[in-house]
């Protein structure tokens, strides 16, 4: 089968030199996809897993997320969230302002970051709030406001901000990776409904694709960057950290319900992804 290039969105930021739109709803839209763009989303209310590049990353209130021009994204709301997710994004093509303007001297530090920002990034505490104050006054501004001027102060913010989270080791780029397949968006959508399943194998889920196991093994590794038992074990164990966050239940219930059968394993999966044991991530989430 002839593969696609995944779907390049087609985004009203384009008419603009940014723009910022807050969106209110019961789950967040999830689906595959780049655009040309610098993004950054400002979340509000809700909680689910980042889909960034190859990365995974547990998404929630209070952060904010930084993806580079045609980095490959996807958010997916977590099931039993809050009555609704309300986030605010905003999107500018630096391209669009000239070379000229970039090799300002005063204008390295934010290039730096955009061009950086390729890898994926998530901000949190008070310059992330910040941020989002910013965010928010571009999309309220009244005539005779320069937008323009808000945004270059919010990067050069962020640029100067060393408290971040690096998604991916190095830049993922969905407009340079021919070998892209919008199946594969078909797999992580479905992945995010059936990854409780302590049953599902990979054989399963190549039946979805209509692929032989052997097969849909080299598929998913060209596509994604990993092998697909990494993948599902990084998206379990990102739902279990996102858990971990809230509530009281047992790091043994959760990680039952997260599609871990046996709890030996699952504490050296966690192990593997995170570097600590269960325990000691969420005592260290309570002391923050």
């Amino acid at each position: 089968m002839r593969t696609i290039p995944p779907k390049i969105e087609a985004l009203p930021s384009s008419q603009y030199g940014v723009k910022v739109v807050t969106f209110e709803k019961e789950r967040i839209d999830s689906h595959w996809h780049f655009h040309p763009e610098f993004e950054l989303v400002w979340m509000d209310e809700g909680e689910g897993i980042l889909h960034a590049g190859r990365a995974l990353y547990p998404y929630r209130a209070g952060q904010l997320v930084v993806l580079g021009a045609n980095l490959p994204h996807a958010y997916a709301s977590t099931p039993t969230q809050g009555a609704k997710a309300r986030w605010t994004v905003l999107h500018f093509r630096h391209s669009l302002w000239g070379d000229a303007f970039w090799e300002l001297p005063e204008n390295k530090r934010i290039l730096r970051f955009i061009t950086r920002a390729e890898c994926g990034y998530v901000f949190s505490g008070t310059t992330a709030q910040a941020c989002a104050e910013r965010m928010k006054r571009i999309e309220t501004r009244q005539a005779g406001q320069m937008p323009l001027a808000v945004l270059l102060q919010l990067l050069y913010d962020l640029a100067l901000e060393r408290k971040r989270h690096r998604l991916n080791p190095s830049s993922v780029s969905g407009g340079k990776r021919p070998g892209n397949d919008p199946r594969l968006g078909v797999v992580l959508e479905r992945l995010e409904r059936c990854f409780r399943d302590a049953s599902l194998t990979q054989a399963q889920v190549a039946g979805w694709l209509y692929m032989s196991p052997q097969s849909f093994s080299r598929f998913f590794h060209q596509q994604s960057g990993r092998p697909f038992q990494q993948h599902l074990n990084e998206l379990r164990i990102a739902r279990v950290c996102a858990r971990l966050q809230e509530g009281e239940q047992t790091v043994a219930e959760i990680a039952f319900e997260s599609g871990y059968s046996s709890l030996s394993n699952f504490n050296r999966r966690f192990r593997e992804v995170t570097g600590c044991t269960p325990s000691t991530y969420r005592a260290s989430l309570r002391a923050t």
